[in-house]
């Protein structure tokens, strides 16, 4: 099971400096996107709620670094928790326990980035759940609930 665990947490590490790198590289494709939902571009255009639109380049791009930093520092906490799980693979059920909590804080970070930037701000501060043809908040919610699962896991005892 701890093999499970190591790659699980390395496979999470990867997604996420993947994601990063790629948002680095397509940063303008990243910009889009973000510009799209802080704008509100795609709901209903209720007056009420339309004083929340952002339409800043300044701000957006602020944005934009920081989903890509996030998402590398969420990566780069599973790859090496991932790695001190891996030298503490064959060791005593309590020090592969100590060696699990970077994977352990970079699985919170991916989720309470997820939920937070993208289930709360995005999907009901800037009401991205009224635009159906953008499947931004499923794939959030994926990646939400991956880490919510590898988390819990990760977390259980070992022999």
């Amino acid at each position: 099971m701890r093999l499970g665990k190591i790659f699980l947490a390395f496979g999470m590490g990867l997604f996420m400096v993947l994601a990063a790198f790629n948002n680095t590289l397509t940063y303008q494709g990243t910009f889009n996107p973000v510009s799209g939902v802080v704008s509100m571009r795609g709901t209903f255009q209720d007056p009420m709620l339309m004083w929340r639109a952002i339409e800043s380049p300044f701000i957006v791009w602020m944005g934009v670094i920081g989903i890509i930093l996030t998402e590398y520092i969420a990566g780069i906490l599973c790859l090496r928790g991932a790695a001190m799980m891996w030298s503490k693979r064959t060791a005593p059920a309590g020090d592969f326990k100590e060696a699990k909590s970077k994977a352990m804080v970079g699985l919170v970070l991916v989720a309470v980035f997820y939920f937070i930037a993208f289930q709360a701000v995005a999907g009901e501060w800037f009401m991205l759940w009224q635009n159906r043809s953008d499947p931004t908040l499923q794939e959030a919610f994926r990646n939400f609930s991956s880490a919510m699962l590898m988390l819990i896991w990760i977390n259980t005892t070992d022999d």
